[in-house]
């Protein structure tokens, strides 16, 4: 069973700002926006995302664009993973608690899973770091992803949705270098996918980056858990 984390709330009459604000200063990629016990929505870093690259961060959370809630009546491990893939969402809601993929990456005993982490990697989509902040923010949009590895020739570093939203003060027409983070997780394709979660975990991040002769690979939280429904869970 998981038990996932306390709600944390915000009135749908505060503003798109407010909850950037609160989200930054809290170190939280989602919160959700309630009246009472009433849930309306969740307000993620996607969510976050869209209201700033179309500069409209000005306008009520009840007006704002947020993600359906997906409320569960089991918190057992695999009917938690099925749910999310079904739907295709990074959090689920139990009783008074949220759920989100790292509280299933912990659930989840990874100590002898050797399996190298090439095997679940896929192509990344990238950026040149002359980028600027609105296009690799309209890239992962368009894509639904949340995290672009900077590179040209070689690896400059990572920019992710929550970067962009922690800094959506910054002028959207600066290059990605601004902001992008340059100390990145990269690792071989032989490396044990046990030791990568346990570094994603320990550095609280979404993903690790594979270079290689032929390109730059990703794996995030999602692939990890795919993998896990395919091989791990029974």
């Amino acid at each position: 069973m998981i038990e996932g984390n306390e709600i944390i709330s915000i009135d749908p009459e505060a503003y798109v700002i407010d909850a950037l604000d609160f989200m930054k200063r809290n170190n939280i990629r989602r919160i959700i926006v309630s009246r009472g016990n009433n849930i309306l929505g969740i307000f993620s870093v996607d969510e976050a995302l869209y209201h700033i690259i179309n500069n409209d961060i000005e306008c009520k959370l009840k007006d704002a664009k947020l993600k359906e809630p997906v409320v569960i009546s089991s918190n057992n491990l695999k009917d938690v993973i099925l749910t999310m893939i079904k739907y295709n969402t990074d959090s689920v809601i139990f009783r008074n608690k949220i759920i989100t993929y790292k509280d299933v990456i912990k659930a989840i005993d990874w100590s002898n899973v050797s399996t190298p982490i090439g095997e679940i990697s896929r192509e990344a989509i990238i950026v040149e770091p002359y980028t600027r902040i609105k296009a690799a923010g309209e890239l992962m949009l368009k894509n639904k992803i949340r995290h672009l590895p900077v590179y040209e020739k070689y690896l400059h570093g990572i920019i992710s949705a929550r970067d962009l939203v922690y800094n959506y003060n910054e002028d959207l027409n600066l290059s990605v270098t601004k902001i992008m983070i340059v100390e990145v997780y990269s690792v071989g394709k032989e490396e044990p996918i046990s030791s990568v979660v346990n570094t994603l975990m320990k550095r609280n991040i979404g993903s690790v980056i594979l270079t290689n002769s032929k390109g730059v690979e990703i794996v995030t939280l999602k692939d990890l858990i795919v993998f896990a429904l395919r091989r791990l869970i029974y």
